[in-house]
This record gives C-alpha cells, structure tokens and sequence, in this order.
C-alpha cells in the first residue's frame, strides 16, 4: 500500500467516526474561515470539536474519548481544566470579581515577581500573546541598538509579525524565504536567517552583518521546528557574538518557560540573554504573554522614555487581564512548591516514550527518530516529537532537516501518523506532543501499545515509506 491509499482509507474512517463535527465544521465554515481561529488546530479532513476536557482526556462532540498529548499547544503541564487553578477562578467569579476593569490590578507586581525570580529577566511587561511580545521584543532592540536587521533562526516560530515571517517551513535548500503575503517589500532585506545549532553558519552571518543587526531572535528549545534543544555551545555562541557586535540576544521561551522546570530555559544554560519572551504555561490556561528583559532596554517601552527613543508597547485593552493573573499566579506558584515530584515523573516518562517508539517502529522495520530529549536538562524532558526518514540519520538536530523533505517525511507525522493514532484513541501533535502531569502510567503504555498496533498494521499493509 503506497501513502496516499492509507491516508484515504484513514479520512474514510475518521468521517464514519466523527458526523457530528464533521458537520459542525461544514456550519462553522459558513461563519469561520476554514471552520475555526487557529491554523494548527484545523486539519484534514475537519477537526474534531471537543465537549469536555479534563486531566489527560477530552471528549467530542460524537461521545469519542482520547487520551491527550496536545494539551493546549503544550501550555497544560498540569493537564486540562485542573481544579488547583479552576477552583481558584470560579472563587473570584462568584464573588462578582475578575473581569476586565481598565485598573492596573494588584496581581501583575506578584506574577512579574515570580517570573522574575525564575529567570534572568529584570523587568516585565504583559501583553496577550506571543505573537504581540516577540514584535515588541524586536521594536524594542531596533530602538535601544539604533540598527535595522533582525536575524532569526530558521525553523523558529516567533508569531505571525512582521518582523520574522521568513525561514518558517518552507525549504528550498535552507529555510529563508519569506513565508506571507502583505509585508513590506523590505522584509526580506531586512530579515536574515541562520541555520539552528550550526555554530559556524552563526559566525559567518555575524561576520557579515554582525555590525548592522539589532537582534538575533531564537528559541532556546525550537518547538514548531521540531522539539529541538539548542546545544549549550552554540546558545553560548550566540550569546558570545550579540555582545561582541553590540546586538541584542532574544530568547523567545514561549514553549520552553516553565516546561522543563519551573523557571526559564535560560537558567538550565547559565545564559542570560537581554530579552525574553514567555507565555503558554505562565497563563495557568488563560491568555498571557510576557516580554521580560534588561532595566535599561525595557525602559525604553515606559513613559519617562527619551523622546526618539521611546517604543509604544503601550499594553492592550486584556493585558494583564485580573484572571489571567490569577491564572498565572496559582499555576506557576503549584509548579514551583511541586518542582521536585511534577518535573522529574514527567522527564523520566518522556525519555522511557522516545526511546520505546523508535524501538517499536524499528522493530517493524521503520526508519524514525524522536526528538525532545537532551542531556543537559536537570529533570528531563517530557516533549515527545516523531520523524519519519526517508534517509539514515543517525540524530535529528536541526529544522533543515526537519522540513527537508528528502530528510523527513511531513505527511507521515502530521496527518497518517495523527489520523492512525485518533483512530486508537490518542490526540497526538508532531509525532506525539507532551506529557502533563495528569498523564497516567495506562495512558502512556496504552499511547505506546497502540504505536505498536499501528506500526503492525502499516506492516502488513505493505506500506513502503520511511522503510528501511
């Protein structure tokens, strides 16, 4: 059986499972562009509209239950909807608190505080996402350097800006092509990109446009590029060369802050960059991003900046939003009390599933890798993401290879791979996502018994990709 027939017969399967969402999204489409909000969550043929979800489970609209390790694009490390921040909220609510005001809030200093402590970052502004505190982060290096181009690391999801739509997915020997439409005809100029954990590209970009940048942008863990850690040597490389170039070193934390313990990435490395953005787990689920930094490069965004200097990272009719906040706080303070039992159960898991699911497809005769784990982080990590090769690798350690196709094979991961493991029962995302700390030792095996029954049944089916 080639790819296309399984992916056919896995659509015709899913639409006998699924009429009710199936025809919600035809309804939903008539109103919503593509049926929803949110590109990641609408895949072929439809998504699934979830009625319920706790802990690790979620259930649709058709009465189908799955185990979940999409949870809430990976911000959920306590799984969905737990009582420790629900309970908390609907307190506030019923004692006709916690919406919007237009008040600054007394909230906002204590979860600033929090991340603060948990991080190298000085100061903190909120926002409402990461997209709107990636942009400012940007607005602000340009303002403080007096210099134009940003340079990026390719693969790197940094929000749909501006000023990083470029070197995204899209592979042409590399990643760095613009990537949307309705950008200024500069953008490409403007934006350069580099090749993540190549620490001589690095150096031959700094050595060519190092005096003219004002940042460089990147993910410390790259998420959407692949669940790749950065290499400890080329972070400090980065680090090395913005200082020595008068640029500034963005770490963009979104995925990474508070997933692999409770504080930032940055800290594990022992380096400081001079902005960070977070979001994601520091909402506890609500709508929360921060951009935390350098005294004196935030300054620059408050109203006693010097005139032709100042940023107009103004704020947002729900930044810091009173629940949100308190969102924030409880989640981020339970994560910090219950560090020691929640990281380390959550770490040895996601290390035991990488290496179990690379042994079954092996074992069927399936060329895959998993990426998400690194040896230099306390706890471990608890991200799980699947490569399907259509070459011998021995170690997926950049997004080139990610998005090459003749490297990786995208549709196997995201859309067979996804619509096998619905079929038994289990939400995945890139290959299988991330672990919470709702996530039974039954949900675990039971997602590892059904790789096994899917990698049988390609097997038998005479499927020919990614084989050895």
């Amino acid at each position: 059986m080639n790819k296309v027939a399984l992916l056919d017969s896995l659509i015709t399967e899913y639409r006998k499972t699924h009429p009710k969402s199936e025809q919600f999204f035809f309804e939903s489409s008539g109103s919503l562009i593509g049926g929803g909000s949110h590109n990641l969550r609408l895949f072929r043929p439809f998504p699934f509209y979830d009625a319920d979800c706790r802990g690790s489970k979620i259930m649709d609209l058709d009465g189908n239950t799955y185990v979940d390790f999409w949870q809430g694009h990976f911000a959920n490390i306590l799984g969905h909807n737990p009582e420790v921040v629900s309970s908390v909220l609907c307190d506030r609510l019923g004692k006709n608190s916690g919406l919007t005001t237009g008040f600054p809030g007394t909230l906002q200093r204590n979860l600033a505080e929090v991340i603060i402590k948990r991080s190298y970052a000085e100061r903190i502004r909120f926002t409402t996402s990461g997209t709107l505190a990636t942009m400012y982060a940007i607005m602000l290096s340009k303002s403080f350097t007096g210099q134009e181009l940003v340079m990026k690391a390719g693969g790197g999801w940094h929000g749909a800006q501006p000023f990083v739509l470029k070197g995204i997915t899209e592979y042409d020997n590399g990643l760095h092509k613009m990537e949307s439409a309705g950008l200024s005809s500069e953008a490409d100029v403007l934006v350069l990109t580099t090749r993540f954990n190549d620490i001589r590209h690095l150096e031959d970009q700094f050595s060519e446009h190092g005096e003219r940048l004002a940042c460089l942008i990147l993910e410390p863990f790259i998420g959407a590029g692949g669940f790749i850690f950065g290499h400890k040597e080329y972070l400090q490389a980065a680090r090395d060369l913005t200082k020595k170039h008068g640029a500034l070193l963005i770490f963009d934390e979104v995925v990474s802050g508070f997933r692999f313990h409770a504080g930032a990435l940055q800290v594990l490395y022992g380096i400081e960059p001079d902005l960070t953005v977070f979001g994601k787990a520091i909402g506890g689920g609500m709508p929360v991003s921060a951009l935390g930094g350098r005294e004196d490069v935030m300054a620059l965004c408050g109203p006693d900046a010097p005139r032709g200097k100042r940023v107009r990272f103004e704020g947002g009719t729900f930044s810091a939003h009173p629940l949100s906040m308190l969102a924030g706080l409880t989640f981020l303070n339970h994560l910090i009390t219950n560090e020691e039992d929640i990281y380390p159960r959550i770490g040895r898991k996601g290390q035991s599933i990488r290496s179990e699911i690379e042994n079954i497809f092996d074992s069927f005769g399936f060329n895959v890798r998993c990426t998400g784990g690194s040896d230099d982080i306390k706890f471990g990590s608890s991200v799980i993401g699947t490569h399907f090769l259509c070459q011998d690798v021995h170690e997926v350690v950049s997004p080139e290879q990610v998005w090459n196709p003749s490297v990786c094979d995208f549709q196997m991961r995201e859309q067979i791979f996804k619509l096998a493991m619905l079929a038994e029962g289990y939400n995945i995302f890139h290959g299988y996502g991330a672990l919470s700390a709702s996530h039974s030792d039954e949900d675990i095996q039971g997602s590892l018994d059904a790789v096994e029954r899917v990698a049988k049944k390609w097997k038998d089916l005479g499927l020919r990709a990614c084989l050895k």
